[in-house]
């Protein structure tokens, strides 16, 4: 499910940059230092079918990105080969076989204080 998400959303990825790339520069875009002031006595353009297709794009983008989110934060806790070893079975069968010996504390002498 994740892996099929996954590439419907690359696709529509790509697909929104090249609409974006195809639609013409109406203000000038970025670079053209904003809206002149011809193009603010023009009426406003109604939205055509690239301006509709970006717009249908942009939401399956939106809604991918939300899906893939859900998917991925009810995928099961991945542990490393340690943390597997630590916690077969045969690991601690060995730990609780072996005998551990009493430790002698050794005390360093003392030393007699001098007066």
């Amino acid at each position: 499910m994740e892996a099929v998400l996954l590439v419907i959303h690359l696709i529509v990825a790509v697909a929104i940059i090249a609409v974006v790339m195809l639609q013409p520069a109406e203000a000038g875009g970025f670079v053209g230092g904003g809206g002149s002031a011809s193009n603010m006595m023009m009426p406003r353009r109604s939205a055509d079918f690239m301006t509709r297709l970006t717009t249908g794009l942009a939401g399956c983008f939106f809604l991918t990105s939300l899906l893939l989110a859900i998917v991925s934060s009810h995928r099961p806790e991945t542990k490393s080969i340690l943390e597997m070893a630590a916690e077969s079975p045969a690991a601690a069968s060995v730990k609780g076989t072996q005998e551990t010996a009493p430790v002698k504390k050794e005390t360093a002498p003392k030393a007699p204080i001098a007066e």
